[in-house]
């Protein structure tokens, strides 16, 4: 092999502009059950990522805008409008991709009222528990098999989804960016990364704790094994105790 297995697709971007969730799923790649955080990216946030993009003539294929559950955002509407006006007037081929569960009453209101020009991916969440959810507390780290692992060949995540964006900066992934504020590693980019080698240095780090590493390659929903419980490895049980007792500080972006 020649080169990384997985680039992060520096075309595509998923924004948790929230960890709060009524949901909370066991097993959650956000840690939102595991570690409930209800602080939120600010329109101004948002703001500041299109003023990057703009400036840096960055045309997205694809934003995509998660959580937690964005439906209780409560200044989603400003945030899309914010996003749709970078869409209409600089680059009118983005999709723009919001992405909820559909579960509560709340959340279904929210979904009624999202502007034309934002595509609504509901998942339809009926429960809390989800059979084919992968083992994400299962950090590589801690399993013999991955010991001499270089964990800057990341995995289907980072080519298929993109960059993360929250509160704190820019990740290699969505699930990269959730690691970082349980752990409190403090190692978000402050500014819009133009290359992979601005993101290597975070995938040693955070690659290493994420369950998705385990498998690499993207499992279809139905060839998925059951998962029971909430399987976590000692990195992520102490890493959660932590978590409970004090909230990790980290820089804003």
């Amino acid at each position: 092999m020649y080169g990384y297995e997985f680039l992060t697709n520096l075309k595509r971007i998923e924004i948790d502009i929230t960890y709060d969730c009524k949901l909370q799923c066991p097993n959650c790649a956000r840690s939102c059950s595991q570690a409930p955080d209800v602080s939120a990216m600010s329109p101004k946030q948002i703001d500041k990522f299109v003023k990057e993009s703009l400036s840096n003539q960055v045309k997205w294929e694809i934003i995509g805008v998660l959580g937690g559950e964005p439906m209780l955002h409560p200044e989603l509407g400003e945030i899309l409008e914010i996003l749709i006006d970078y869409k209409e007037n600089f680059s009118p081929e983005s999709v723009i991709k919001i992405t909820t569960s559909g579960y509560g009453k709340e959340v279904k209101d929210a979904i009624s009222n999202v502007p034309k020009g934002v595509v609504v991916n509901n998942t339809g969440k009926k429960q809390a528990y989800q059979e084919k959810f992968e083992p994400f507390n299962m950090a590589p780290i801690d399993q013999w098999k991955f010991f001499l692992s270089d964990y800057r060949n990341g995995c289907s995540t980072t080519t298929d989804c993109g960059l993360g964006l929250n509160k704190y900066g820019y990740y290699p992934c969505g699930p990269g960016g959730s690691i970082d504020r349980v752990m409190g590693f403090d190692i978000g980019l402050k500014h819009l990364p133009l290359s992979n080698y601005e993101i290597f240095p975070q995938m040693e780090t955070l690659c290493r704790y994420c369950g998705h590493f385990c498998s690499r390659h993207f499992i279809h929903k139905e060839e998925r094994e059951s998962i029971t419980g909430s399987p976590m490895s000692s990195s992520w049980i102490d890493a959660y105790a932590d978590f409970k007792k004090q909230k990790p500080n980290l820089t804003e972006y």
